[in-house]
């Protein structure tokens, strides 16, 4: 959660419940560029606005993974005295001197006539009980939480999967897909009858799509999405960007946000679009956007990884160092910033990376200085 001070009474927090009022309005599918244009404003008002939206996110997060509660009964509902006349924090269910409120005036102990059974009405939400859970909604941090309910019943559960520096591994999932993990790589699956979501959360991986046109495959990776159908692609991430390279069918890139529409998003930054990748092409992302496809110059370079080879065109010497981190045995670090704009172009072998590192000393001029934990360049 964030660090910043939390007010003390954050229920009636106009601030608080001003961000939660956003957070939910931005759930919405409807969503229009002036809405948003008008949140950025707000965000941008203060300092403690967009402190309390964060830590309304924060909080959504943190519920997402908790497990689902129990369905409450329809029979229970007239039975919920809390109207939110005051925070729930400082209600007390047991207070029996407590007045009357709405919700207790919703009779429906009474066994429904035959009459009543097809009138909708009959069943519809007290209006106490609606204005409390509209309250609910609109305090900081349960508005978080009564969202992230409703979303619990149709969120999967998820798997991680990770490997460790050095260790390649291929995981095979219950729809018949194939996903090969590089070294120091972890993922996280979630599978449900409507979509195959996966999260690179680090590292390298190449993914063989099982056909399933009712049934999208994505990956999301930082702030893009790759969707397939049916297809092979290997996407490859790194500490501030991605490289996604197509080696059959076809697959869509599409930005992404925590809490915006695809539509709004490229609206706001037009450079933030979707691209469309064949066989053969591959595009990187970042946080300017998603790079036009470009024509992959060696297609078997793409996933030459897994036996054991690492193969570089024209890359700065600073992502080079993120992917061989990934197999070396000592992390390989840039004793001096600038040498990270070094071009390189090669290949490295993972069993041989002392090797390839006394080749940059000879092509670039550099020492390479072996310590306790780490290797050290610095131009010699």
């Amino acid at each position: 959660m964030s660090d910043k001070a939390v007010p003390p009474d954050i229920e009636r927090d106009p601030t608080h419940l001003a961000a939660a009022e956003w957070f939910v309005r931005l759930q919405g599918a409807e969503v229009s560029i002036e809405e948003t244009l008008e949140w950025q404003g707000w965000m941008n008002d203060h300092p403690r606005n967009a402190e309390a939206f964060a830590r309304i996110e924060e909080t959504s997060q943190a519920v997402r993974s908790l497990p689902a509660p129990a369905a409450l009964r329809v029979s229970r509902i007239p039975h919920d005295r809390y109207d939110a006349s005051v925070p729930l924090k400082d209600w007390d269910p047991t207070d029996t001197a407590a007045p009357q409120r709405e919700s207790e005036r919703f009779q429906a102990t009474a066994p429904l006539k035959d009459s009543d059974r097809h009138d909708s009405s009959a069943w519809d939400e007290p209006r106490g009980l609606h204005h409390g859970w509209r309250a609910l909604a609109l305090a900081a941090g349960l508005a978080a939480l009564a969202l992230a309910a409703l979303l619990w019943p149709t969120t999967p559960p998820s798997s991680r999967f990770a490997t460790a520096v050095g260790e390649n591994r291929t995981v095979r999932l219950t729809d018949g897909s194939t996903i090969a993990l590089g070294g120091d790589t972890q993922i996280e699956v979630a599978l449900s009858p409507s979509v195959r979501a996966i999260d690179l959360k680090r590292g390298e991986a190449l993914f063989k799509v099982a056909k399933d046109p009712a049934r999208p495959f994505k990956v999301q990776v930082g702030a893009a999405t790759v969707i397939a159908v049916g297809t092979e692609f290997n996407v490859q991430r790194g500490s501030d960007r991605a490289i996604v390279s197509v080696t059959e069918g076809r697959v869509v890139v599409e930005p992404v946000s925590r809490f915006l529409p695809v539509y709004v998003l490229q609206e706001l930054q037009p450079s933030l679009r979707t691209v469309h990748l064949q066989a053969g092409q591959q595009t990187m992302t970042g946080s300017a956007g998603i790079e036009e496809p470009t024509q992959v110059d060696d297609p078997t370079a793409t996933t030459a990884w897994q036996t054991g080879r690492l193969a570089f065109h024209l890359q700065p010497l600073r992502y080079v160092l993120e992917d061989v981190n990934r197999y070396a045995p000592k992390p390989i670090v840039l004793g001096d910033e600038a040498l990270g704009a070094l071009v390189i172009t090669g290949t490295v072998e993972g069993k041989n990376i002392g090797g390839w590192i006394e080749s940059l000393e000879r092509a670039f001029e550099l020492q390479a200085t072996e310590e306790s934990d780490r290797i050290v360049l610095r131009p010699r």
